[in-house]
C-alpha cells in the first residue's frame, strides 16, 4: 500500500471513530394497528406515566419517540389546539399514534387519535366505543389490550384500532423504557396473559352463555333458572319485588327486558379469579349492540352471574 493510500485509510478510520454511534431502536413493547381511511400504522412502542389525578396515560406510536417529544406531549395532554414538533409531524403524515387515558378504577375513559386525517389530536371516549382488558402487572407497570368495538366514523373519517401493550409507569412523565426491563417483562406478560385473555368464541364459558341466551329466546324459564347463579336470582327477585324467583317471575322479567331475535357472538373477554367476563355482540336487523356477561363456577358448573346489554 502506498503512502497516499495508507494516509487516506487512516483518515477514513479516524472519521469513522469520530462519528457518534447511531442508537438502536428500543425494543417494541406494543403490538397492534391503527387504521384510518385505508391507511394502516403498525403500533409498536408504548410509553406510560400517571398524572396528578391518578389517570394512567399511555402513548402508543408506530415509531420510537425521543424523550423531548415525550416530555412535550406529557405536558400538553388532550389540548388539541396546542402545537408541538410531534403534532406537526403527524399533520405531515410522518407520524401516527394513539394515547389512552385510563382512570384509577381501570376503566379506559378516553383515546386520543394522532393521525393526519384528523386536523388536531382528536379525543374519543365511552364504553360503547372500546373494549379494554387491563393486564395483571407488577407495581410500577401498566399493560392491557384495547380495541374499538367496531369501525368508527368521524364525519368523512373512518377509523379503528387494536393494540396490546405493557410499559413501566414514569414518575414525572413518559419515559423511554430500558430494553432489559422490557425483555424481562415480555416473557412473564405473554405467559400470564395467554391464559387470562378470552379468544373469540369464549371457550367453555362462551358455549355456556350461548346456551343460556337460547333458553332466554325460547322462553324456557324453568331451564333458565338452573343456568343462573344464586346471586343473579336474588338480584332479579329484588327487581321483581318477590321473595324467591319462580319461572313465572323470570318470564315477566325477561318480557320486561326484551330479547330481540338476532345473532349473538362472543368477541373476547378476560378470565380472573372472580370469574370470566365475556364481551358480547348482538346483531339484529336494525342495529348492532354490545354487552357483557359474567360467568362463574357454582357447584362445579359454569353459570351466569351478571348480564348487561
Amino acid at each position: 500500500m502506498s503512502i497516499a493510500s495508507r494516509t487516506l485509510w487512516m483518515v477514513i478510520c479516524t472519521l469513522a471513530l469520530a462519528l457518534p454511534a447511531r442508537a438502536a431502536n428500543p425494543a417494541p413493547n406494543a403490538s397492534g394497528t391503527l387504521k384510518v381511511n385505508g391507511r394502516t400504522t403498525t403500533l409498536q412502542y408504548a410509553y406510560a406515566f400517571r398524572d396528578s389525578k391518578g389517570v394512567t396515560r399511555v402513548m402508543i406510536s408506530g415509531q420510537p419517540l425521543p424523550q423531548d417529544t415525550l416530555a412535550s406531549e406529557a405536558a400538553l395532554g388532550i389540548a388539541g389546539q396546542k402545537p408541538s414538533p410531534f403534532r406537526d409531524r403527524v399533520q405531515k403524515g410522518e407520524s401516527s399514534a394513539i394515547e389512552l387515558f385510563i382512570r384509577p378504577d381501570g376503566v379506559l375513559d378516553t383515546v386520543v387519535l394522532f393521525e393526519r386525517s384528523f386536523q388536531t389530536p382528536t379525543p374519543s371516549g365511552g364504553d360503547e366505543v372500546y373494549w379494554y382488558e387491563p393486564y395483571t402487572m407488577p407495581a410500577g407497570w401498566t399493560g392491557g389490550r384495547a380495541r374499538t368495538r367496531e369501525r368508527q366514523e368521524f364525519f368523512d373519517t373512518k377509523w379503528e384500532y387494536e393494540v396490546s401493550y405493557f410499559a413501566p409507569i414514569g414518575q414525572k412523565g413518559f419515559e423511554v423504557p430500558a430494553a432489559a426491563a422490557i425483555a424481562a417483562q415480555r416473557t412473564q406478560v405473554e405467559t400470564r396473559e395467554k391464559a387470562r385473555i378470552v379468544q373469540p368464541g369464549g371457550g367453555e364459558e362462551g358455549a355456556m352463555y350461548l346456551a343460556f341466551y337460547k333458553l332466554m329466546e325460547a322462553g324456557n324459564t324453568k331451564a333458565l333458572l338452573d343456568q343462573m347463579t344464586a346471586t343473579m336470582k336474588s338480584a332479579v327477585a329484588s327487581q321483581m319485588q318477590v321473595p324467591a324467583l319462580t319461572p313465572s317471575d323470570l318470564a315477566s322479567w325477561a318480557m320486561m327486558h326484551g330479547v330481540p331475535p338476532g345473532k349473538v357472538e362472543i368477541v373476547g373477554g378476560v378470565r380472573d379469579a372472580g370469574g370470566t367476563i365475556l364481551e358480547l355482540r348482538r346483531t339484529t336487523e336494525r342495529r348492532v349492540r354490545f354487552g357483557t356477561a359474567k360467568i362463574v363456577k357454582e357447584g362445579g358448573r359454569w353459570k351466569v352471574a351478571e348480564e348487561n346489554w
